[in-house]
């Protein structure tokens, strides 16, 4: 979990500094503080989803069963357009949204994920 975080956080910060945005924007409680809350804590609507999909329950099912909204389900797909269109890779978010759209089981996400070679950051 660690692991996909930090590397969910790092794509974050390459497409926000692709766009323009101050990297050190991001490691305060707006950026990074707001990710650990959104992974972490059980109260996140979208965590919530996440862990639900995770375990197996369809999309539809687990939105209609909530009172409030999953702002990342929606989002993803614009993450990604915004990915494209600054090219930008971004794997863990990629994958993110392709399970939103049931194209990719999250654990076949996190197996392919876990297999990416690893990269230095310069």
């Amino acid at each position: 979990m660690a692991a996909l975080v930090s590397q969910g956080c790092s794509e974050i910060r390459w497409l926000a500094t692709k766009m323009g945005a101050k990297s050190t924007t991001l490691t305060g409680l707006s950026g990074t503080g707001d990710v650990m809350l959104t992974c972490f804590v059980s109260l996140s609507r979208n965590r919530t989803v996440g862990v639900r999909l995770g375990s197996g329950e369809k999309l539809d099912d687990i939105l209609s069963s909530m009172n409030q909204v999953a702002e990342g389900v929606a989002t993803a797909g614009a993450v990604i357009a915004l990915a494209q269109k600054y090219n930008v890779k971004m794997p863990v978010l990629t994958a993110v949204a392709r399970i939103i759209d049931n194209e990719l089981t999250p654990t076949k996400a996190v197996f392919e994920l876990m297999n990416l070679p690893q990269v230095e950051e310069v």
